[in-house]
């Protein structure tokens, strides 16, 4: 696997860069709202500043290790933290799991499916992974929808793959392979 760390990812519209500590009041501000926290399994609800200082501690303990690939999403047109999406690298060095979020303020406007299709390419170019996983609760099918619109296929359902809160739910598994990413930009 490569280890090329970049600070930023841009695409047309967005901007990927490592989260910071200016960004806590915006991450409290969108994670914070329970219809973005409580379609993840591990946002905590109510989400206050004290998780953001810590999850950005594990940021950047990661990041450090090489083994999550975090950024903060925003707007060229506008700056300000809007999300974030992250590679998780798996011990095996050749492959990862996508995970993102939204504030809802920025939902149906295709700039997660645009940022999801930006780490692909990272992952498989920069970072020369081999696959790249990502799943959601069966309850938030608008996550699918854009894992499909960024080239993702559907691979499976798995009965209590998630748990919040003490409670399973479906987990709906999407996947893609390198060779599967490179054939489509050729």
């Amino acid at each position: 696997m490569k280890t090329i760390a970049p600070t930023a990812l841009e695409t047309e519209r967005l901007i990927l860069r490592q989260p910071e500590a200016a960004d806590i009041p915006a991450i409290v501000r969108h994670a914070g709202d329970p219809r973005v926290a409580l379609k993840t399994s591990v946002m905590p609800h109510p989400y206050f500043a004290s998780h953001a200082h810590q999850w950005l501690a594990e940021v950047t303990a990661g990041r450090a290790n090489r083994s999550n690939h975090t950024f903060a999403i925003e707007r060229k047109a506008d700056p300000g933290m809007i999300g974030v999406i992250s590679l998780e690298v798996r011990e095996d060095r050749c492959s990862a799991e996508a995970g993102y979020w939204l504030g809802v303020k920025f939902w149906r406007k295709g700039f997660m499916t645009e940022a999801l299709r930006r780490i692909l390419d990272h992952g498989f170019g920069e970072l020369g992974l081999l696959y790249i996983t990502a799943g959601h609760m069966a309850g938030n099918p608008a996550s699918g929808r854009v894992m499909t619109k960024a080239g993702m296929k559907f691979e499976n359902i798995v009965e209590g793959g998630i748990t919040r809160a003490g409670i399973h739910y479906e987990r709906v598994n999407y996947g893609l392979f390198a060779d599967e990413w490179h054939a489509r930009k050729t």
